[in-house]
């Protein structure tokens, strides 16, 4: 064969290299010999989008044209492009594109066209490429089809390339060129896993390692366009840095990198986005159709979810699965399948996710596989699409995904059209924002409330809240939502008082030690009842054992309350109980926190911490930070138990973060008072005093937590010398505890608290009356509570007395486990000591109350026993430095007593000296400060420490 000159030589093909194609050249090369011999033959080259088909026919009449052919190419045209013979008109005019619509215009015969390429066939073997054969114009198809047919001894190729399973835009044509005995079919797969390996070895670069062929071939289903996109990818990622030794086993290796990832948006995706551009409108839309779909996609669901045939969406599933695109029905990578969604139009996309929920609904698919297309078309019409989002969004909570229950459940109260049903989807929507941002569930409570005081809430949506309320601590709202409950016609039966599903959270059952032997309920270190003590006389008029001045307890404070029989080894028994047979659930959170808080409470430090780290690890790893939130401020709780100062200060912090808004949240007066005492007991009372200044809401007064708040506050008062200041909070958290029915000094000693502010204001009698109703209470055998009771009734004490009691206050409060009330207890002790004469004992004891407070960091308690050492310690910390110039080391020692709110009398004990030098001393140092007051002390004080600072 000789070659002659192309009309038109064709261009070199792009730079890919062809593999995996040796069967479909040899294919061509028997029909270039064929044709050369004097016989016509048809060749369509099939294959999905990206896969070569333009490159093949490149390299296919380049080969045609070095064999002696003469060339001529043209390429199908969109249907909005598409001209009648424009075909015809690109292979004899070869018009350039801006020409193509003035030409294809004019009239050409088809004898004209057949005798043109039937001159042109007899010099030299005429091969014809047409490009994307499935847009040409049928006028064009049918003259060609016309020459084949009516000049079978032409020599003359023609070679198509068409989109696999693209339908025919003329079935008769299609028909007729099958039946053609020259006609034959070359199928242009996707490249195998060797073919993936050699493209891939060819396109990476040293030193970029390549990364692994078969998650390429998983990726990519082989389709080069894809594949070099995704090469370049990782490229562009994976770029050159610092090179490191290697290790001795990887000098003989080669190097690995990790698989490509793509992402939405990279090459890959907008890769897909072209393959999906240049295909016919059916395609696309089964392409969009199948993503929306997602996993959930069947063969009886497609049609009738893009209202086509049946035959033309499975023609759609095979070009995409020849395309490489997706693979037994589902798309091969999520990237790929956000460029099949974000093809379509915005409200085609929302249309195909309203159909699909309501088709899946037909079919009894599970909630959340209904609720992901309800979310994503933003629409919900229809008391189904309301009832499906509310069951997504429980088995969403059963998951752990929160954010996908908020999300179902705001759609939900959107959509809800019945007004009387939407309390209800907030009450739950309230409980879901409980695991993620406090603050947010609270504001949802807050609305409900307004609800429930309109009366709008029915009976059941009352019980679903009440319990709620408990959880969150609302004890004032839940008492008056319980009291609308069981005044309600339509509430009979659902909560009444003993059926209410929360009056009864602990275990019934008491220890066993504690039901056979009534001495067995108290606590390590209590050696008789407290009533049998001398110290306490059975007056007629003396109060007796009652928590609640005879209220019964509220069943919505049950949850706070302390379970057992009253003494702490049944609590802590019951807490225990509870902890080891109850999951973390949203409806356990709050019983699950109060047995760790019990633990605590109750000297069981070890056994609460084990606990507490055990479910903060849980609330973790379920990713839920409201849930931590609470467990950080328990762990806050335990360490301030323990007198750890510090770290309940740390705690306390790390809970407030994680409660965004928390400003506005009645939960963060928790922390916020855990903050407060471990500020006022180290002596940062400017950092006190700025907690305290944050507005807090006023609901925190109507919960537990402001119960805490309350007594945080007073403590700082009694610090600042706020006596009458620090008696109302303290008294106030009594009487509201005494209301809910939550009166139990191992949870809030208020009676111990006010006492001390009484016995600061001389008023002994009064302090003398709560005192003893502490140490009668049914639960004065706790360490802590009877030993901090007995260290106040000892300053009333004479001398003698003082020091039996101190010495069983020590011993107490040494069995409790709380360092830093031990650390005052044994200042007190030490004080006694020195006021009988014994001052070896006096000296050891102090010093160990110094040692133990420096230890918990109560500085300010610290300043208290050893006034001089206590300022020589903190080092440049100011005040002593601030002071040394005006007074001495004596009369800094009684001006720090002083201002601590200690008498003369009681400075004189402490100092071991006379009340004359006291006096003395105080004279001097009102003159050198230049202050008229006691109560000025203070504040004179901390002005010099912050001049020296």
């Amino acid at each position: 064969m000789q070659g002659v000159s192309c009309l038109h030589p064709p261009r070199k093909p792009e730079e890919l290299t062809l593999v995996d194609r040796e069967t479909q050249f040899s294919a061509l090369r028997l029909a270039l010999t064929e044709c050369a011999a004097g016989t016509v033959k048809l060749l369509v080259a099939e294959g999905g989008m990206g896969c070569g088909k333009s490159t093949f026919l490149g390299e296919a009449l380049h080969t045609a044209a070095a064999a002696g052919f003469t060339v001529l190419r043209a390429a199908g045209l969109p249907a909005d492009h598409r001209q009648p013979l424009g075909v015809l008109q690109q292979l004899l005019n070869d018009p350039t594109p801006a020409d193509t619509a003035r030409t294809a215009a004019r009239p050409m015969p088809v004898q004209h066209v057949r005798g043109a390429l039937e001159r042109l066939a007899a010099g030299a073997p005429l091969a014809i490429g047409i490009d994307d054969v499935q847009d040409a114009d049928p006028e064009s198809l049918h003259c060609l089809m016309h020459l084949t047919r009516h000049s079978p001894t032409s020599r003359i190729l023609l070679l198509c390339t068409a989109l696999a399973c693209s339908p025919a835009a003329d079935p008769v044509l299609e028909a007729e060129l099958m039946r053609q005995t020259a006609f034959e079919r070359i199928t242009l797969d996707c490249l195998s896993l060797d073919g993936v390996t050699g493209l891939v070895s060819d396109r990476c670069a040293r030193p970029t390692a390549p990364p692994p062929a078969d998650y390429c071939l998983t990726v990519t289903g082989g389709n080069p366009l894809l594949l070099r996109a995704l090469l370049e990818e990782h490229s562009e990622a994976d770029a050159p840095s610092a090179p490191r030794p290697a290790e001795p086993s990887a000098l003989h290796s080669p190097p690995q990198a990790a698989p490509p990832r793509p992402v939405v948006g990279g090459r890959f995706y907008q890769s897909v986005l072209a393959c999906l551009s240049r295909t016919e409108a059916a395609i696309r839309q089964t392409a969009g159709a199948l993503a929306v779909l997602g996993g959930a996609a069947h063969a009886d669901l497609l049609p009738q979810l893009l209202g086509a045939s049946p035959a033309s969406v499975t023609r759609g599933l095979r070009a995409l699965e020849a395309t490489g695109l997706t693979t037994s029905g589902r798309f091969r990578h999520p990237v790929a399948e956000a460029a099949a969604l974000d093809a379509l139009d915005p409200s085609r996309r929302a249309h195909l996710h309203r159909r699909a929920a309501a088709l899946l609904h037909h079919d009894g698919a599970a909630p959340r596989g209904v609720a992901r297309h309800l979310l994503a078309a933003r629409h919900a019409a229809g008391p189904w699409a309301v009832s499906v989002l509310r069951d997504a969004a429980e088995q969403s909570l059963a998951q752990d995904d929160v954010a996908s229950a908020v999300s179902c459940l705001e759609l939900a109260y959107g959509a809800c059209v019945r007004e009387r049903e939407r309390p209800e989807i907030r009450i739950r929507l309230a409980a879901a924002f409980g695991r993620t941002n406090i603050a947010v569930a609270e504001e949802h409570l807050a609305d409900l409330v307004a609800t429930l005081r309109e009366g709008e809430l029915t009976g059941h949506q009352t019980a679903l809240l009440v319990p709620l309320l408990v959880n969150h601590g609302r004890l004032g709202e839940a008492r008056e939502a319980m009291d609308r409950l069981n005044a309600a016609d339509d509430a009979r039966g659902l909560c009444a008082d003993g059926g209410f599903p929360m009056a009864a959270p602990w275990p019934s059952t008491a220890h066993p030690a504690a039901r056979r032997d009534p001495a067995a309920r108290r606590d390590p270190g209590t050696r008789r009842d407290p009533a049998d003590k001398p110290f306490l006389p059975r007056q007629s008029g003396a109060p007796q054992a009652r928590p609640e001045d005879g209220r019964g307890q509220q069943p919505t404070a049950a949850l706070w309350a302390l379970p057992g029989n009253g003494t702490s080894e049944a609590a802590a028994h019951a807490a225990e109980q509870v902890l080891r047979s109850s999951p973390l659930t949203d409806s356990t959170l709050v019983l699950l926190v109060n047995a760790v808080r019990i633990l605590a409470r109750t000297g069981r430090y070890d056994t609460a911490d084990i606990w507490c780290h055990r479910l903060l690890g849980e609330a973790t790893r379920r990713r839920c930070p409201g849930w931590q939130a609470h467990l950080l401020a328990v762990r806050a709780e335990l360490s301030l138990c323990r007198g750890l100062l510090a770290d309940a200060k740390e705690c306390a912090q790390r809970a407030l973060t994680h409660v965004p808004g928390h400003s506005r949240s009645v939960f963060a007066g928790g922390p916020l008072a855990c903050q407060v005492l471990a500020c006022t007991a180290m002596g940062r009372y400017d950092e006190a005093t700025q907690l305290l200044s944050h507005p807090v809401p006023e609901a925190l007064f109507h919960s537990v937590y402001g119960l805490g708040y309350l007594r945080a506050r007073g403590h700082f008062h009694l610090a600042m010398n706020r006596l009458p200041a620090a008696v109302r909070d303290f008294l106030t958290a009594g009487r509201v505890a005494r209301e809910w029915g939550l009166d139990h000094p191992v949870l809030l000693p208020w009676r111990t608290d006010a006492a001390e502010a009484f016995l600061r204001l001389g008023e002994t009698k009064r302090a003398d009356q709560l005192l003893t109703e502490q140490l009668v209470s049914p639960h004065s055998g706790n360490p802590y509570v009877r030993g901090t009771a007995l260290r106040l009734r000892a300053q009333t004490a004479a001398p003698a007395e003082r020091l039996r009691l101190l010495s069983e206050a020590v011993s107490d409060l040494q069995s409790s486990g709380d360092r830093l009330a031990l650390a005052r207890a044994l200042a007190d002790l030490g004080a006694a000591y020195h006021s009988r004469n014994e001052p070896v004992r006096a000296s050891a004891t102090v010093r160990r109350a110094w040692q133990l407070a420096k230890e918990c960091g109560a500085q300010a308690l610290c300043d208290s026993i050893l006034p001089s050492r206590g300022t020589k310690d903190r080092g440049p910390d100011g005040r002593a430095a601030a002071t040394e110039a005006l007074l001495s080391e004596s009369e800094m020692r009684v001006a720090t007593l002083a201002a601590g709110g200690n008498t003369n009398r009681e400075i004189a004990v402490r100092l071991c000296v006379t009340v004359s030098t006291v006096e003395q001393h105080l004279t001097r140092v009102y003159r050198k400060l230049n202050i008229t007051r006691r109560r000025e002390l203070p504040t004179r004080l901390r002005h010099l420490a912050d001049q020296a600072n």
